[in-house]
């Protein structure tokens, strides 16, 4: 083989190879370019809505239902003297008589009577709303029979009998006298002050965002 031929030989080895190379890198394009378009990245999606919810719903009827609300409660202790002094004048002129001091303890709640509201005490507008409290007042009160207790009795008479009444009629001065004691505390503002928070939030709790609570204006009776 002459050496002419050699390189005619080697110059078609190297077009071949070179032919190879070609066809390889335009398989290897071919492929990328058609496996992009199948993993194409996956198309955005709107995020969901949230659906609007319906207007917080409160109605007079529902509050009226709570009754009689207590929202503050007062202890107390106070000293109640009775006696039984007759008529004669003999038990005059001996100072004769029967006597007794008593130390009650007693508890006196606070709050309102929610029966007595009207229908325009509560406005409600989307989740707005409005409400007008009637004016505190006392709930109840009670003794506390177990620490009430007398600490003094004398009895001296000579020719009257005793007043079987003269301990309930002490009991029932005490009842009177532990509510003035409570009112005299301020037991009215605290219960109106506890009142508005407690309604409030009770509002809020149903979904309004605003809200306004007050108390009927008209004065508190001490």
């Amino acid at each position: 083989m002459t050496e002419q031929n050699r390189r005619q030989y080697l110059l078609l080895g190297a077009m071949a190879v070179a032919a190879l190379i070609g066809v390889g890198l335009i398989a290897f394009l071919a492929g990328s370019l058609l496996g992009g378009e199948t993993a194409a990245a996956p198309t955005a999606t709107a995020p969901p809505t949230d659906t609007p919810l319906p207007p917080p719903v409160v109605t007079i009827q529902g509050i009226r239902s709570q009754a009689k609300l207590s929202t503050v409660e007062h202890t107390t202790v106070t000293e109640i003297y009775n006696e039984n002094v007759p008529d004669g004048w003999l038990d005059d002129l001996l100072g004769t008589k029967e006597r007794l001091l008593m130390l009650t303890y007693g508890s006196v709640q606070a709050g309102f009577d929610l029966e007595k509201l009207d229908e325009d005490q509560l406005w409600t507008d989307g989740k707005r709303v409005r409400l007008v409290l009637p004016a505190p007042e006392i709930i109840s009160s009670s003794i506390d029979f177990e620490r009430t207790r007398i600490i003094y009795y004398e009895n001296n008479l000579l020719l009257d009998d005793n007043n079987p009444n003269l301990q309930g009629e002490a009991l029932a001065q005490a009842k009177d006298a532990i509510e003035q004691a409570a009112l005299e505390a301020g037991i009215l503002d605290q219960a109106n002050d506890f009142g508005q928070l407690y309604f409030e939030n009770f509002l809020y709790s149903l979904g309004f965002t605003e809200v306004e609570v007050v108390v009927d204006a008209q004065i508190f009776k001490e």
